[in-house]
């Protein structure tokens, strides 16, 4: 894909942030998917050199760093092609640049929703006391772990579509990509995607965790994340990445207690149909 060709460098020079954009590039290019044949994938240049990237698909705007004309422009620009997105995650400027011009073209005020914490592991994490074992999903509980996949998106609030989710999901079930913690059954699930593994600097990032509320509290979630981290790193790749809503503070201790580490933090913005004046 062109995209990456061109903004590869530019993403990886600040990664664990910038894979928001680059593993769902990455994934793209792994499975086409319909619903995202029309994405939106933009590079602001400067000189001959990338300095700020965007991208929109289905949902939101995701956003790079860079300088704040970059983010006025890709506003500007997705206004004129009468894109709709409902969201822009980022950086704090590159989304508020962004918003101000969106609101300035379409009438679409903004609201902070969440502040994100992006992680990052490179060595072996340490391992927490859980009783069970991780695994592949067998197929029937494949509906199951739909389910859990739905209930994260409603509970963490995220703008996004029941059925798209769960088609989402069985894809990724398809191709290997989700691991569940056992004990006596399925008790929690995560995902994860590969980020570069065709230019051989393989990264991942790990997407959603998820453990329903009657299965919390018995360190399913770090058991299971470690695991995973554990599979990833044996399997050559160089770093793993995770990113977690800023104001829950049993997520953002247990990823530090295993070895992650807070490197970025950025900025979830919903975009609300009222009058500019209202907006904040």
């Amino acid at each position: 894909m062109s995209f990456l060709a061109d903004a590869g460098a530019f993403l990886r020079a600040a990664e664990a942030e910038n894979s928001i954009i680059a593993t769902p590039v990455a994934g793209m290019i792994a499975a086409p998917d319909a619903d995202e044949a029309g994405a939106y994938l933009g590079c602001a240049v400067d000189r001959g050199r990338v300095i700020a990237a965007a991208l929109h698909s289905s949902g939101g705007v995701l956003v790079t760093g860079g300088p704040e004309a970059a983010f006025e422009l890709f506003a500007a620009d997705m206004a004129g092609r009468n894109r709709r997105p409902r969201s822009v995650v980022g950086p704090l400027a590159s989304c508020e640049a962004f918003a101000r011009v969106w609101r300035e073209r379409t009438g679409y005020a903004y609201a902070l929703r969440f502040q994100l914490r992006h992680f990052a592991l490179t060595d072996a994490p340490a391992a927490p006391r859980a009783s069970g074992t991780m695994r592949l999903p067998e197929r029937s509980e494949d509906e199951l772990i739909a389910d859990w996949q739905v209930a994260f998106v409603v509970e963490a609030g995220l703008p996004d579509d029941a059925a798209r989710v769960r088609a989402s999901l069985a894809r990724r079930i398809e191709r290997g990509l989700v691991r569940v913690w056992d004990d006596d059954g399925a008790v929690c699930f995560a995902g994860y995607a590969e980020i570069d593994k065709e230019t051989g600097h393989g990264a991942a990032r790990i997407a959603p965790v998820y453990t329903p509320p009657a299965r919390r509290g018995c360190g399913y979630a770090s058991a299971l994340v470690v695991a995973l981290s554990r599979e990833l790193l044996g399997n050559g790749k160089r770093a793993i990445f995770l990113t977690t809503d800023l104001a829950n503070p049993t997520s953002n201790s247990i990823y530090r207690k295993i070895g992650y580490r807070a490197v970025a933090d950025h900025f979830h913005f919903d975009f609300q149909a009222a009058p500019a004046a209202d907006s904040a």
